[in-house]
């Protein structure tokens, strides 16, 4: 029986697939040789090393055909420098393979058509002398030559074009010795889609992150002109043109306290950015354009709100560039600010410009967490902090209406600052307070010591002293119009401590003054009273009291040198008063501790209100011994008017003695001169 056609081909083609699938099997058994992971990795790991300059390590290689031939490069590590983590870390590096010319031609022809890197892990590490470890990439690759794998046939260098190229579940991870953060991720859940990627081909490639952030919140489209064919052959003029798009949603401010030292922390507790730009090509520099927004920013009371615009300039062969912040706005309980700050990258510079109707220290204060505004112990900033303010150029200007922190309040309130060399230098500062002015203008703090030194110079003019110390210290022993200079050093912030290490020299004068705590003058006059009355000589004696009140002050000067927590008096301090005047030597505490000695003069008004009708010496007045201790909110009052009132008393007997005395001679003269004229009234006879 003749056998049909239909029957013979089915017969045909089942051979041919049985024939291929036994042939794919051999070609599978024979390709798992390492000949293909071989010729994979002599391909792909030398271009990635030469490239990077750093040496590149595959832990194992194994070739898969089904679903999709590929070759997964486990365990792969970009070497970082000693005694630090790899630069990086790829989970499963997977290359994918050409299938047909790869079993043509028996493994020989290997043919890239995608690269999938899976859970790549970058370590940013910045060392404590402010090296980056990224730093130097591509440094090395012009001294390694290409791999043999990169020539043609003809010689020339090979140009691989990949079909696709993706990273998924990528992390960045970042250390900063120098700053002090301890190692955090900071980027996580990075994916990467890309199609037709060569070395001197244009690239389009988008890109999704989680930025600090549990879920992805970055996204950009990225486009390159062309990729360069190494990192080494960069220069000048070689950079591609990049285009694309970026945009942030809900950054949040508290997650970036991971990545920042605790003297910067503190001024963070929580807040939202929101931001998209545009990323453009121009003159050779990549150009970045966009706008902000910022959002429940934590202030005490209900959150902040404000934006901003960016705009940045960089050139990629240098570095060098600007990048600002324009049109910074910030509303929120006791907070309305704007402004702008601009920087040059190299070298670093800085400039800003602050200016708006409001700023409550005390809101601000509020930015700080609980367990955060406790006071910290240590440096302000740490060595390494201290190395990167010293090399920082910083100046600006700030123009505020009203600064307030708690009941001090300072009007239109600006100032010119400058960061020179890790120093902060008032160039100007003035302000309207409590009635009058002050002006800090040549203040200095050097932020590049362990513990900041700085010297204050303040001039005071006409500031009413006893709504300021109320608002300061919730007392006011003093009152008047205040003027003075001060020039003061002191190291750190601790007032415990800088109290007693303070130094320096200043002058104060209060016109229309007050002590508010004693009645100094019916202290010192019920002593004399006293006195009088026990020598008899007191025609109103013990009308006068030293009762608690107050005593006017006219034109309080004083000089003073500040040491060892205290200031000491240059020159006896001197004031008028209605009973007189007096003048005080000796130490005013900077707790307010009173040690001060000298004389009260009373007036000759004064002392005839105490002497009645009895005729005393009073000449110009009266000087008595008059001691204060105690503080200037709970002064004591000590007065030796004993001595005084003797003296004034024995110089009033030894006037009634002289007053005899001429009286005596008055009288013997009038008779001498009347026996005088009898004589020669008897000569006449």
């Amino acid at each position: 029986m003749a056998k049909s056609p239909g029957r013979t081909l089915l017969k045909v083609v089942v051979g041919v697939v049985g024939a291929l699938v036994v042939l794919v099997v051999a070609l599978t058994l024979l390709l798992q040789t390492s000949a293909v992971t071989s010729r994979v990795k002599d391909l792909v790991v030398p271009r990635i090393s030469a490239a990077l300059g750093r040496d590149v390590t595959v832990e194992q290689a194994k070739l898969r055909i089904i679903p999709h031939a590929r070759v997964a490069l486990d365990g792969t590590t970009v070497a970082g420098r000693p005694g630090e983590p790899p630069l990086v870390k790829v989970e499963a590096f997977e290359v994918g393979l050409r299938l047909w010319p790869l079993l043509t031609s028996l493994g020989k022809d290997v043919q890239v058509s995608e690269i999938r890197l899976v859970r790549p892990i970058v370590n940013l590490v910045r060392a404590k002398d402010g090296t980056w470890n990224y730093e130097g990439l591509g440094g090395e690759a012009q001294a390694k030559a290409p791999p043999p794998e990169a020539k043609s046939s003809s010689g020339s260098s090979a140009s691989v074009v990949v079909g696709h190229a993706s990273i998924s579940g990528g992390e960045v991870h970042y250390v900063d010795a120098l700053a002090g953060a301890n190692a955090a991720v900071a980027v996580s859940k990075i994916d990467l889609t890309a199609d037709d990627v060569g070395l001197g081909h244009p690239l389009a490639a988008k890109i999704s992150a989680a930025l600090v952030n549990p879920e992805q919140n970055f996204q950009l489209d990225l486009h390159a002109s062309t990729l360069p064919a190494s990192l080494a052959a960069l220069g000048p003029g070689q950079y591609p043109e990049l285009t694309g798009q970026l945009a942030l949603r809900g950054l949040d401010l508290a997650r970036l306290r991971a990545f920042l030292p605790p003297s910067v922390t503190n001024l963070m507790s929580g807040g939202r950015v929101d931001a998209s730009a545009k990323l453009a090509t121009a003159e050779g520099k990549y150009h970045v354009d966009g706008q902000g927004k910022l959002s429940q920013v934590r202030l005490r009371g209900e959150p902040a709100q404000g934006g901003f615009d960016l705009h940045a300039a960089v050139d990629p062969a240098t570095g060098a560039g600007t990048a600002a912040l324009e049109k910074i706005a910030l509303e929120g309980p006791g907070v309305n600010l704007g402004g702008r700050v601009a920087a040059d990258l190299k070298p670093p510079r800085v400039r800003f410009a602050i200016a708006g109707p409001l700023l409550d220290l005390g809101q601000v204060m509020g930015l700080l967490p609980q367990q955060q505004q406790a006071k910290q112990e240590g440096p302000l900033l740490t060595a390494a902090q201290r190395k990167q303010v010293g090399a920082l150029d910083v100046a600006g200007t700030i123009d505020i209406q009203k600064v307030v922190k708690g009941g001090l309040v300072a009007n239109d309130f600006k100032a010119s600052a400058v960061l020179d060399r890790g120093e902060l230098v008032l160039r100007d500062a003035q302000a309207r307070f409590f009635g009058g002015r002050v002006d800090a203008g040549g203040t200095r703090v050097d932020l590049s010591q362990a513990d900041p030194k700085w010297n204050l110079k303040a001039k005071l003019e006409a500031v009413e002293l006893g709504p300021a110390l109320q608002s300061f210290a919730g007392a006011a022993p003093l009152a008047g119009k205040l003027d003075g200079a001060l020039d003061l050093d002191g190291t750190g912030v601790d007032w415990a401590k800088l109290r007693q290490a303070l130094t320096g020299r200043g002058a104060l004068a209060v016109k229309q003054g007050e002590l508010t705590t004693a009645d100094l003058g019916g202290q010192v006059l019920g002593a004399v009273s006293k006195g009088l009355q026990a020598v008899g000589k007191g025609g109103l004696a013990g009308q006068v009291s030293g009762a608690a009140g107050k005593t006017q002050l006219r034109d309080l000067a004083a000089s003073f040198t500040v040491k060892d927590g205290a200031m000491a008096l240059a020159k006896p301090l001197s004031f008028g008063a209605p009973f007189g005047a007096a003048q005080l030597g000796g130490k005013i505490g900077l707790d307010g501790a009173l040690a001060l000695q000298g004389t009260a003069n009373l007036s000759k008004q004064a002392l005839q209100g105490l002497t009645g009708g009895t005729k005393l010496p009073l000449g110009n007045g009266l000087a008595v011994p008059l001691a204060l201790g105690g503080t200037l909110s709970q002064p004591s009052v000590h007065v030796e008017a004993q001595q005084a009132v003797a003296g004034l008393v024995t110089g009033a007997a030894k006037q009634q003695v002289q007053q005899l005395q001429q009286n005596l001679q008055e009288k013997a003269k009038v008779q001498a001169r009347k026996g005088l004229g009898d004589v020669l009234r008897g000569f006449g006879k």
